[in-house]
């Protein structure tokens, strides 16, 4: 009989470290899984990201990343211009001279 694991509150399981090391598996490992009765079947599968994200393309994605960078540099130049009209008061103890 092998070694015990216990199973967290959330159904996920830890493997020990020596075990991960032992089968060549990372965090950033994909494996697939078979169950066969009350047994379970791990493997460790090599995935392409590039081909998998190729598989479901996004037409607009690229028109997204603009208008979000676009959006993003207007909300800062609205802050600066907000900040530049009322600038922030000046207390007598920012001054390096109170402190003398």
């Amino acid at each position: 009989m092998g070694e015990r694991i216990r199973m967290s509150m959330d159904g996920s399981i830890r493997l020990p470290a020596d075990v991960l090391e032992k089968l060549g598996w990372t965090t950033a490992s994909f494996l697939e899984y078979e169950v066969s009765g009350d047994h379970i079947e791990l493997r460790r599968v090599e995935v392409d990201l590039f081909a998998e994200a190729m598989k479901k393309p996004d037409s607009d994605a690229f028109d997204k990343v603009l208008k979000k960078q676009k959006d993003s540099q207007s909300a800062a130049f609205e802050d600066f211009e907000k900040r530049i009209k009322d600038p922030p008061e000046v207390r007598p103890e920012d001054r390096p001279d109170f402190w003398d």
